[in-house]
């Protein structure tokens, strides 16, 4: 069956509103989200405020919408490495590179602090971008990287899949930010080798 392709008002549509989130983006890791302008986003992007409006409820809307936008993009990311990978060790080895990899967005680990700064200081706002994290997820996270990390195990020292998960990720960001702040001593190769011996030890091979 032939693809329908999108017709020329909604590819328009589509590219503006990837176009106001590149420069939301932008201007969200630079100036942090209470500061950040609308007007400036537009302008960023070359077009009115009125075209944010025309995709997005507020400045809130737009914010936890490029969050989802990068959720979706690593995932994506993910799947289509494990799609490659034939056991449970290939699988267990992907997830590293990709944390690895993680550390050459520098944006991405000033704007994963944003976020939660975000979700801290707007509780009523917390409840949507913990909604929208359950979407992109849905079913039992712990079977799901279980069935693809092997089991964490049964001893009392064992960390779940899903908590391991859920550590690594702010962990890497936070390094990120911290070697922003000081280059000279946390080096791309320190780093590298931190996120290596916190994989190892959040997510040992499976038993």
């Amino acid at each position: 069956m032939t693809a329908v392709k999108p017709n020329k008002h909604e590819q328009r549509t589509k590219e503006t509103r990837e176009l106001l989130l590149r420069s939301a983006e932008t201007i969200f890791a630079r100036d942090g989200y209470e500061a950040a302008d609308l007007s400036e986003i537009a302008a960023m992007a070359g077009r009115t405020k009125g075209a944010i409006y025309a995709h997005f409820k507020s400045k809130e809307d737009i914010f936890l919408a490029l969050w989802e936008h990068h959720a979706l993009r690593y995932r994506t990311q993910m799947e289509e490495r494990l799609a490659h990978s034939t056991s449970v060790e290939q699988n267990r080895e992907t997830l590293r590179k990709f944390y690895l990899g993680l550390l050459k967005d520098r944006v991405w680990g000033q704007l994963m602090l944003e976020f939660k700064l975000f979700s801290l200081r707007h509780p009523e706002a917390k409840e949507r971008l913990q909604q929208r994290l359950a979407n992109l997820h849905p079913g039992s996270r712990e079977q799901q990287l279980t069935s693809i990390l092997g089991s964490a195990g049964r001893k009392k020292d064992a960390i779940s899949r899903a908590s391991a998960v859920m550590m690594i990720q702010p962990i890497v960001s936070a390094l990120i930010v911290e070697s922003s702040l000081d280059e000279s001593f946390l080096t791309e190769e320190i780093l590298t080798k931190a996120v290596d011996r916190i994989f190892e030890a959040l997510l040992p091979p499976g038993v």
